[in-house]
């Protein structure tokens, strides 16, 4: 049984929160831990031999928000807008006044998330060959597509966890699958991924923001955001606060006369680096989801353990690069297999992307004026910033030609050697518009 979705997994094709007004700090009760529905029965999960638990109790914070979602007014995977909802180019509205303001914000990073990581067209694929509506079998039989559950949120260590248990979720054939969050997104960055994937399958999903989701301190008001979205004063927050900057209320009101009006950012004013801890975290989540499930008192109820239970570790980005250290890192056995797409990982031997990137903010804007890419797509930043660029290149000594035409040439050599192929020369130009807008890096 443990195997039994493992080669459909292996298959898998994977296709923010705004800031408001300053709120109470959310407790246990300003998010209900209703009871499921469903008529509490003997456990019929499967036994094991005796294991160790996959995570001791007391690891974790008191504070785990937990709600219940009917699958009609609201749900785990759409927010309750479902297939037609979130198929709206104009996101839900913040204005119900019978709603909770974390309830909305769900609703609308929900909506965002699971946009951003799909073409949301028909002629793309939506509503046709994927999307919430479509069943496993790749028909439109759903409906609306929304999934009735439970969902337990909480901060740990820098990073917020998050699990949905499905209310088909099947204690005779357990499994958890996770989805830790690319690029930069917050704890809903993977839901309409490998998310979805899990939750129509019955499986558990055991989502990370990484450490790398909304953290952003406005010193002006001194307010910080909470792992429901909303915003509350860094001193009401408290260890509850997503980041709040290191400093003192006299150095932050000494930096506020010198530069009024500014923001500090989790990912540029933590002073901590939460990629090295990418892995763990999605162990954390995968731990946190084993807790969880140990703790349902209803028809799921039962004690899972890593020997019976599937485990996958997916994502898709920097959020597959995490799975993939997860597995690296797991002492414990708890990961059976991965299901990835396009995992960002620096390889040995292999130049970083900053390195790459650094490099070419450097010597393109004096590379466009070789003979070969004067004809490229979007080389048009002016002909004298971009002389510039190769006279202050020599003049630092980056460069060894002394005529523009050789100095141009040099330049687009140095590219070429540093692992970028000349049949991409042309595209270099494009990128570098639309990431500068045609404004050369000044040396």
């Amino acid at each position: 049984m443990k195997r039994r979705i493992f080669a459909a997994a292996a298959a898998l094709c994977v296709a923010g929160c705004a800031g408001i007004p300053e709120s109470p700090v959310p407790s246990p009760s300003t998010i209900p831990a209703q009871s499921p529905s469903t008529t509490p029965a003997p456990s019929t999960a499967p036994s094991a031999p005796p294991a160790a638990e996959p995570a001791p109790p007391s690891i974790w914070p008191a504070r785990v928000l937990h709600n219940r979602y009917d699958g009609v007014s609201d749900d785990l995977l759409t927010g309750g807008l479902g297939k037609t909802g979130l198929g709206q180019t104009i996101p839900p509205a913040m204005s119900d006044p019978t709603k909770s303001k974390a309830v909305e914000l769900r609703k609308r990073a929900i909506y965002a998330n699971y946009r951003a990581l799909a073409d949301m067209t028909p002629a793309g694929g939506y509503g046709v060959l994927y999307g919430p509506n479509i069943d496993l079998a790749g028909r439109d039989t759903l409906g609306e597509g929304k999934i009735a559950g439970d969902e337990f949120l909480t901060y740990l260590d820098g990073a917020t966890l998050m699990v949905q248990v499905p209310d088909r979720f099947d204690p005779k054939d357990p499994c958890i699958v996770t989805a830790t969050s690319s690029g930069s997104r917050g704890i809903y960055g993977a839901i309409g991924t490998s998310g979805e994937w899990g939750l129509k399958r019955g499986c558990a999903v055991a989502y990370t923001d990484k450490g790398t989701g909304t953290g952003i301190h406005d010193l002006d008001t001194d307010t910080v955001n909470l792992v429901t979205g909303e915003r509350a004063s860094a001193a009401r927050a408290g260890e509850d606060s997503l980041f709040t900057a290191r400093v003192t209320s006299d150095q932050r009101a000494r930096y506020l006369r010198d530069y009024p009006h500014r923001v500090a950012v989790k990912h540029a004013h933590s002073q901590v680096n939460p990629e090295k801890d990418w892995g763990r975290n999605t162990l954390a989540a995968i731990e946190f989801a084993f807790h969880v499930l140990n703790g349902l008192t209803d028809r799921r109820a039962g004690r899972y353990l890593p020997e019976n239970t599937l485990v996958i570790a997916s994502s898709i980005s920097n959020g597959a690069y995490a799975a993939l250290a997860a597995a690296e890192q797991d002492t414990r056995g708890l990961i059976d297999g991965l299901a990835l797409s396009e995992p960002n990982v620096s390889l040995a031997d292999v130049r970083s992307t900053l390195d790459l990137s650094t490099l070419l903010n450097i010597y393109l804007p004096c590379a466009s004026l070789a003979d070969s890419n004067r004809a490229a797509p979007f080389n048009t930043v002016p002909q004298p910033l971009r002389e510039a660029r190769c006279a202050s290149l020599a003049k630092k000594g980056l460069l060894r030609s002394s005529s523009l035409a050789q100095q141009a040439a040099e330049s687009q050599r140095i590219i070429n050697e540093y692992g970028i192929l000349p049949d991409a020369n042309h595209l270099r130009e494009q990128l570098r518009a639309l990431l500068r807008h045609g404004q050369p890096v000044r040396l």
